[in-house]
């Protein structure tokens, strides 16, 4: 189990969705939301619980 993930939590200003990712995959990233298309905002980020 890898313990040095980091998860963040975004939000879209365009319709209000909510999505938790791996920060892996979206560090430095526009992240597109899922619903309307528009770029969603990193809100917070945590480190995986042991």
């Amino acid at each position: 189990m890898d313990l040095t993930i980091t998860t963040s939590w975004w939000d879209c200003p365009g319709c209000g969705v909510e999505m938790e990712l791996p920060d892996r995959s979206t560090s430095g990233c526009l992240v597109p939301c899922p619903d309307c298309g528009a770029a969603m905002t990193e809100q917070w980020r945590w480190d995986t619980a042991a």
